[in-house]
């Protein structure tokens, strides 16, 4: 269980550090404000929270943060997410 954990957890974070590293496009794009498009740090990190914690864990983080316009959403993410695993688990067992 701690392998697993630790491969999860390890992929997970390298995913993140490579969409932070390439959230921008060639140089000319560089110059804009950092708080333009879907890979900005905050979204990636409540985002994360939200898939390995759940959507309580990512309120939480957003709350903490004073992330308010990200509370809403991560919470929709994580029940989406939650709705999404059970089917595909239901789906996985009667198959096998």
């Amino acid at each position: 269980l701690s392998l697993f954990l630790t491969l999860l957890y390890s992929i997970h974070g390298l995913i993140l550090a490579l969409l932070f590293h390439f959230r921008k496009g060639p140089k000319q794009q560089q110059k804009q404000e950092d708080e333009e498009g879907p890979f900005v740090p905050q979204r990636l990190l409540v985002a994360s929270s939200a898939a390995i914690g759940g959507p309580a864990t990512a309120a939480a983080l957003a709350q903490a943060n004073g992330w308010n316009s990200l509370v809403v959403p991560s919470l929709l993410v994580g029940n989406i997410g939650y709705a999404i695993a059970t089917f595909a688990g239901i789906a996985y067992c009667s198959l096998f």
